[in-house]
Parts: structure tokens; sequence; C-alpha cells
């Protein structure tokens, strides 16, 4: 079970068991609490006719009609009747429990009780950005959930998310408001916790499916012949299949807790369902674009179309109108049925609504031959996308188009018989407000959830929110109505720090003459853990998906108010603004205090900002950000190109020729042509001053050439012969032919190179675990100075061993025996780290923005089985970010 505590004392238990606890309690106090865990139930509304195919029935007598977008529907008004009713108590209880100096918050909300227009309206928006989005927002949502344990304890906000009419989301933000409605409206704590572990298992990824109790291969060849099945039912009804299809179903196998992924769930089965019809949740509604598949780019004046429970549609001047989201996939023209047109059940599958909000994700499918796959599950995806054609490859194909001969003068797509969207943050809006700000749902306070990767760093810089601004002031009128509160320049969001902690927009809603939210903006941030996880990372440990669901719980809370113990009050101050506005209700001084500290004041600093690295605001950060490489080449054909059969173990290119390598072998510096395969050496390292025997006992280990031409190798005892002893030397080639000892008495030399400025030169020597930095003087060639530049854990597995530097100055280290790379900061500090599946790491080396990371053969395969599949694999990540230029070898004839 998650509990969600104000320490900050990490604590994370192992994998295997069924409960985590990750801050804040004793393993006794966990066991203790598991009394009152809230088990994840199916959902009992599986009402598709015949699972994910369509089927053609009986309309009802009064047939469906597409309605224009000018007033909610009157499905959606009803509703609101019983949940704003609904948001009367948990307001009232969340404004007790924040207590407000000299205000009676309770007292307020009771007063209006009776008068809707008076009362909060809440919305909350969760961004996209993949599983780093799901998680992140899963965190704040379950800060928002007076269900979850200690949510109601001080500095916390329990009661907020029960308070909420409308919750968004798009991308991964919408695959959390998916799962979360899809299985009942249940509790994060149960969605991480489900015992039969068959939701939120991002351990198991998406391209093996889940874990069904038999040899992975068995089962990921039944997942993928499942999945086929699925989509060929739909096929053969007729209708029109995308990588969509596919990726939807593989998403409902880790989001929806059913059988063969729920594809018998559809999204209008929310309205069904009995907490929704009662009012006890917010309405839910995940965002897409328009895009016709041969176009490549979103603008801002893009259709965006919403799915909510009770219809599909858009409030944009261009097609404003709605279906009834239960009788898409028949075949509507110029606003209704023909007679005797049957209508289509069942084409709103819930997986394929959360893979179309996020069909950026296609490219999963479409990067297939990249990664560790079987070869049958390649051969199953490339048959997908041949018989598909590569139009269809990132769009959800709505097709036959609703919207036919529907507004013929504004719809781009009313002469079109078919309708196919992208992930709805392909236009940039990547938080969902869309849905929020539009004036008939008269939303006054949106919390809106960023966890997208706008900077270098995979940090939120306000993008989204720009996006939505501009969209606002559009001169084509693509805003229609929508009014939405001024936002500075992203450069402003870094060099003011908005970006960094919450900041309220639209405090001052005088500035604007119609119904404008005030948006409470959370960004993502570190807090106890660096969540800047890449965005199409496709797996997970237990452990770090609990720890980003933690963090973004403190990134809601401001670590349980530990950071601002004001900052709860402020929350409550924010959710009254509007209101106490409508009722000409005075701002209670300690309101006017939290708008001085959290609206932003309209400053602005457009200068470029440097590389964001926020430092952690937690007591106890995990190490970093996580990445996780796929396999390029299998071990079978591990490198061998490079090792030469152990003869010459580092290489360098030399200048002026691509015939030939210097290489680093077992007796020092050597040609290697690469037509011949002949290997001749050019410069022995050992002499008579080092005595006998030394070139039987030693060999060289890795190199690096300077901006200047000369290569540096270090040499170490062959492993073959004797065990590593600090007899270890790292020389340094020069183009004339002169060899130099630059550091004697080392033990396994391996990762060498230089600062950005080429000041610094950094060298690793694996069993001290340092890592060493000297200056560097380019002329010469000269170091001095040497100091520890980084110290790998004593009490952690594995070594440093090669390392390569980006462009940034960040060095990235592979830890061998440790099962990953680290990234660090020019200051020495871990920012990054990237998970592989084997122990055996070697060195990283940057193609581009993409990072190639060697490994070795697992040396004890009994004690760790896991790592030996992948031992010897080369393995590529991408990284955002390229590497410093390597240099050759500048041999004098």
């Amino acid at each position: 079970m998650v509990l969600f505590t104000s320490s900050f004392r990490a604590l994370t238990l192992a994998a295997s068991c069924q409960a985590s606890s990750i801050i804040g309690r004793e393993l006794s106090d966990v066991a203790h609490a598991g009394a009152n865990l809230e088990l994840l139930h199916s959902r009992a509304l599986p009402n598709a006719p015949n699972g994910y195919t369509p089927e053609y029935l009986d309309c009802p007598s009064d047939s469906p009609t597409i309605r224009s977008a000018e007033t909610l529907s009157s499905s959606e008004r009803s509703w609101l009747d019983t949940r704003r009713n609904n948001t009367v108590g948990p307001m009232r209880d969340l404004l007790q429990r924040i207590n407000i100096p000299n205000f009676d918050g309770p007292g307020y909300i009771s007063n209006n009780a009776e008068n809707r227009s008076a009362l909060p309206n809440i919305g909350i928006a969760v961004s996209g950005g993949g599983y780093r989005a799901l998680m992140n927002g899963a965190g704040a949502i379950a800060a928002f959930d007076v269900r979850e344990d200690n949510a109601t304890a001080a500095g916390h906000l329990g009661g907020l998310l029960q308070s909420a009419t409308y919750l968004s989301g798009l991308s991964g933000g919408g695959w959390l408001v998916g799962s979360l409605f899809i299985n009942n409206f249940t509790t994060i704590s149960a969605l991480l916790n489900d015992p039969s572990g068959t939701v939120w298992e991002f351990d198991q990824s998406i391209f093996e499916g889940p874990d069904q109790g038999s040899i992975q291969l068995l089962d990921s060849a039944n997942y993928f012949s499942t999945i086929q099945d699925q989509v060929k039912g739909k096929s053969d009804a007729g209708f029109n299949r995308s990588v969509t299809d596919y990726w939807g179903r593989a998403l409902s196998f880790q989001l929806i807790n059913a059988t063969d992924g729920g594809p018998g769930y559809t999204w209008s089965s929310i309205a069904l369902a009995d907490n929704f019809m009662r009012g006890e949740t917010p309405f839910p509604v995940l965002v897409a674009d328009g895009r016709a598949p041969e176009e490549t780019l979103v603008s801002l004046n893009t259709t965006v179309y919403e799915f909510n429970p009770f219809e599909f549609g858009t409030w944009d001047p261009t097609t404003f109108g709605f279906v009834p989201i239960q009788f898409l996939g028949s075949n509507f023209s110029n606003g209704g049925l023909a007679p005797g047109v049957e209508c289509v059940r069942g084409f709103d599958n819930a997986g394929y609504i959360m893979g179309t909000s996020s069909s950026l994700f296609n490219q999963f499918l479409l990067n297939v031959d990249n990664t560790s796959l079987p070869n049958f599950a390649k051969s199953f995806v490339s048959d997908i996308l041949t018989s598909i054609g590569r139009d269809n490859n990132d769009i959800a194909d709505y097709s036959p188009n609703p919207f036919y001969g529907y507004h013929n003068s504004t719809s781009r797509n009313a002469q079109s018989g078919r309708l196919t969207l992208v992930d709805g943050g392909e236009d940039y809006q990547n938080i969902p407000l869309h849905p929020l700000i539009q004036p008939n749902r008269q939303v006054d306070i949106i919390f809106a959830i960023d966890s997208s990767a706008d900077t270098d760093s995979v940090w939120p810089n306000g993008t989204s929110l720009v996006a939505t601004y501009e969209r606002n002031l559009n001169s084509s009128g693509i805003g229609n109505g929508t009014s939405f509160p001024s936002i500075p320049d992203v450069n402003s969001f870094v060099n003011l720090g908005l970006n960094s902690r919450p900041t309220f927009f639209g405090c001052n809603s005088s500035n604007t003459s119609d119904i404008t939210p005030l948006i409470v903006y959370i960004p993502n941030s570190p807090y106890v853990f660096n969540s800047n996880v890449s965005t199409f990372t496709p797996t997970y440990s237990t452990e770090t998906r609990n720890a980003i669901v933690q963090n973004g719980y403190e990134v809601a809370t401001m670590g349980n108010a530990t950071a601002d113990p004001q900052w709860p009050v402020c929350v409550g101050c924010a959710i009254l603004s509007r209101s106490l506005e409508r009722t000409e209700t005075r701002v209670p001084d300690a309101c006017t205090q939290c708008f001085q500290r959290y609206c932003w004041d309209g400053t602005t600093n457009r200068t470029a900002p440097a590389l964001y690295e926020p430092a952690s605001k937690g007591k106890t950060a995990s190490a970093a950000s996580r990445w996780r490489g796929d396999a390029v080449l299998g071990a079978t054909v591990a490198v061998t190109s490079v090792c030469f059969a152990l003869l010459a173990i580092t290489t360098a290119a030399i200048d002026g020729t691509d015939d030939e390598l210097v290489v680093g072998a077992k007796l020092g510096y050597a040609l290697f042509n690469q037509s011949t395969k002949q290997l001749e050496y050019i410069k022995k390292v050992w002499d008579e001053r080092d005595g006998a025997g030394k070139e039987e006992r030693m060999r060289c280990n890795d190199g690096a050439v300077d901006s200047a031409g000369r290569y540096w190798v270090g040499t170490m005892n062959d492993p073959k012969v004797k065990a590593p002893t600090n007899e270890a030397v790292l020389f340094r080639l020069d183009p004339d032919m002169k060899l130099h000892r630059m550091i004697e008495n080392a033990t396994i030399p391996n990762g060498i190179g230089w600062s950005v400025d080429d000041k610094k030169m950094f060298f690793a020597d694996s069993p001290t675990r340092n890592i060493f930095v000297f200056d560097f003087d380019a002329a010469s060639g000269s170091i001095s100075n040497r100091e520890v530049f980084f110290h790998y854990p004593d009490d952690e597995e594995g070594v440093p061993d090669g390392f390569a530097i980006d462009t940034s100055g960040n060095l990235w280290t592979a830890i061998c025996g440790g099962g990953k790379v680290l990234r660090i900061s020019p200051d020495g500090k871990v920012i990054g780290e990237i998970i592989l599946p084997t122990r055996m790491i070697s060195c990283p080396c940057f193609a581009g923005e993409d990072l190639f990371i060697t490994s070795a053969e697992e040396e004890e395969p009994d004690k760790y089985p896991n790592s030996v599949k992948y031992g010897g694999s080369l393995f590529k990540v991408d990284v955002g970010v390229g590497g410093m230029p390597l240099h050759r070898f500048k041999k004098e004839e």
C-alpha cells in the first residue's frame, strides 16, 4: 500500500512485495495498515455488444443527432445539478482543515450552498507526457483525494478531488483519468497495489505484455495474438484500422483491470456507473487534435476535440458540434442518420479513446525494430504497419466521420467521409485546459498539473500555458469566446522560477471582461525523486513507479507544506478567489498575502536561460532521473568489431585516413588495417625499467584522444594472468611518437575525457570508485592538481567504468556491475540515470542525441541470472543532448 505522509524519509520495499511503502513509516506500520487497503474491483459495465468489434443495432426511437455546441448538453446540465450539490460538503470540510486565518471558510460555503453560481467551480487538468505524466499526475490526484491515507492530515490537501467538478486528461494524463474511471473511480493506492497484479505493472513492457504465469515468450505470443484478433474483428466488421487500435489495446492491458484488457469497456459506460450517476465523481474529459493523415504539423488553430461520458465533439467554431459518444461509428450525414440506417454501438472503446489522446506514442510501435522484442513480435508489428499503410501510422481513425455534411461553411472536415485525430498535445497545448475554459462550463479555478518535457533536462517550462494563451488570442477566432489569463514567455518561466514552484495566473480578473479562470500552475519538480524521466521510456520498476508517484504527491502539497507552511491556506484562497469576487466578500488578509506570494506579477525576463537543472527540494532525494535503454544488438553480436578477439582493447581514428585505426593492444600502441585485419605495433609501452614479466602480465584498457591529437591509453593487469594491482599506468602518445607516462600507480584506468572548455581532464580509476579531475593544458598536454571529481558510493553495487561527455559538460559514466549509466553535472552531482537490463555496463558513446552503451558478459551468471540475457548487448537511448566531438590521432609521417 502506498502511504502518503509528511515525512521525507524514503523507504521502499522490494518489487516482489505486493504492498509498498514509499515514505514515512516503518515496515511494521505498513503491515498493520494493510488491513485498510482499498481493493481494486473490476468495472461492472463492459457494455459493448461484441467486445472490441463495433456492431450495428437498431437505433432508439429518438434517433441520435448532432447537436450544436451553443450550450451544454442536457445530460451534462442534469448531471451538474447533482454534482455541484455534492461538492459542497467536501469543499466545506477541506476549508475547515485548511483554516484560513480570520475567515470562516466552512461557514462561507454553507451560506452559499443553495446558490450554485456563487460556489467555487473547480477543474483539474493533468498534462501529457507518457508514463511520467501518468505517475506524476497520479501523485497529485492522490494528494487531492480524501480517501487516501493521511490525506486529511495537517499540510495535506485531501478533499480537493471530491470538491472538483471537472477532471481532464491528455496523453499520459488521459491514461490516468481513463484508468481511474474505467476502474470504477478507484484510488491511486488501489491501482498501485492491485493484488491481482493486472494493472499499472509498468515493469512489464507494453512490447512484451503482462506476465501470465508462463514463459514470457509464450505470454508475449498470446498477448500479441489476442490483440490481433480483437482488432481483426473490428476490421472484418468494415471499420478502418489504424495503429492506434493496436496501441489502445496494448494500453488497456496495463490500465484496465479486466480480462484481455477489457475489450468490451466503452467510454460511454462511465455515464452508467452508479457513482457517476450519483454525482460522486468529477466529470472526466479527454482531449485530441484533428489532423488529416497526410499532414505533418498541427497548428494552434487546429480543431480540438473532447471525449466526455455523454458526447464527442468540439467547441471550436469550425465544427462546433457534438455527437452522442455511444453512437460513434454510425453513418451520420448532415447532422443526423438517414431513415433505416442502423446505429453502431461499441465503437467508443475506452482503450481506443485513451490511445487516441496519446497517438504520439504510436512511435513505440513504429520503432519496434529498435527494441529487444523477439522476432515473431517484430514481424507481427511490421505486418500490421504494412497492411495499414504509412498514412495511418500516427492517427486514430474515427470514420465514418460523424460530422460529415455538418456546418459545411466552417468545418474543415465537413466534406470528408473520414475523421482522423492525433495526440492532444501535438498543438503544444499539453495541458488539457481547452474543455475547462469553455464559458458554458463556468469553471473559475483550474489546477493545472504539468508533467511536460519542455526543457533539455525534461522538466516543464510553461510551454503549454503559453500555447493556450496564444490560441485564445489567435486572430482566426479559433478561441471562440474563451478567456484565458495573461501568460509570460517560456524564458521568463525559467528565469523567474515560475516552473520550479506553483504559480497563480489570472489573479486580477478585472483585467478581463469575460469569465476567466484562475490557473494554479503546478509544474513537475524534484522533491523526493528526480522524476524527469524520458517521455518514451516504456518500463519502470515498482520502486521507480512508486517514487515518481510519491514525488508528484509532494509537488502538489509542496512537501506536505514543509516547503511552505502556508501553502494549504493559499490553495484555499485560490479556490475561493472568484467566488469571493462574485459575492463581493472581502478578501481575507491571509489570502492577500498568498496572492502576493504566488500570483505572477507581470514581470518578464526574456533572456535565454542556462540549462535548467532544478535542485531537489526534499531531504532525501533519490539519485536521479531515469531512462531505460533498448538493446539494439543481441549478445551474440556484441561489439566484436572493436574487440579484435581481445588483441585490441581501445581504438581511435587516425587523422587523414579511414583505412587504419590506432589501437591500444596487449603490448602497447598498434596500427590495425581494416582491410587486411593485420595488427602492427608502432610503440610498445614497456621497457627495461619495468623489469621482467610486465609485458606478459599487463595489457591496455581504455583510451581517448585529446584536442591536439594525442592518444591517451591506460594499462592494467591482464586478468588472464594476474588480479589487478596498483602497477597500472596512463600513457600519452604524441603525434611525433614520443611516449609519456602521465599517471602511475593506478589500478584499472578506464574513462578519459575533457571538459567543454578543454581546461580539465577527467580520469576514472575503477577500483577506487573515483573519477578524478585534473587541470589540463591543451598546448603541452600536461596535467596537474589532481582532485576527486566524483566518488561512487561504497555501499552501492558496481564501479565507474568508461564515460562520455555531452555538450553541456555533463559526464555520463557506465557503472559496471551496477547495471546503469549515471549523468553527472559539471559540479560532480548525479542528475540523471539510465537503467539497463544487465549489470556489466562498460562504456557509453554519443551518436547525435542517441547514447550507445556497451556491456560485457555477466561475470556471475548463477548469482545474477536475470543479467545474463542481455550481457554483451549494445543499447541505444535517446537522451535529448549531443556529445562532445571525438578527436583523431594526428600521427606524423
